[in-house]
């Protein structure tokens, strides 16, 4: 699986994990992300969201997740840093870890 760090906050981005998904898979097919059907089609997009936010004590959350949505399947990997990737090949652009309680030493582009 191919590595995708998310970058700092100051790289300017910080966006949620669900819409962080429907951009990277509008990125892929090289697309406005109006043209993607609802992800909640497929994903409750707030119970995405929800899963890797950070702990009331602001402590960082880890895991993975796999789904599918709209022909692809997505992996969303929360470990030292935000990984997403896209039928096995990681999402093209980096979104700010700072949102998921990582620090900016974790930052880092493809």
């Amino acid at each position: 699986m191919s590595d995708l760090s998310i970058g700092s906050a100051e790289n300017g981005l910080d966006e949620s994990v669900s819409i962080a998904v429907v951009t990277a898979v509008a990125d892929r097919r090289e697309v406005p992300v109006t043209e993607l059907p609802p992800l909640y089609e497929w994903i409750d997009p707030d119970s995405l969201d929800a899963l890797f936010e950070p702990t009331r004590r602001h402590g960082s959350r880890s895991g993975s997740l796999e789904f599918d949505y709209d022909g692809h399947d997505i992996v969303v990997e929360v470990e030292n840093g935000l990984e997403i990737t896209i039928d096995g090949t990681a999402a093209p652009e980096p979104i700010s870890a700072s949102r998921y309680g990582f620090s900016d030493d974790s930052s880092s582009s493809v």
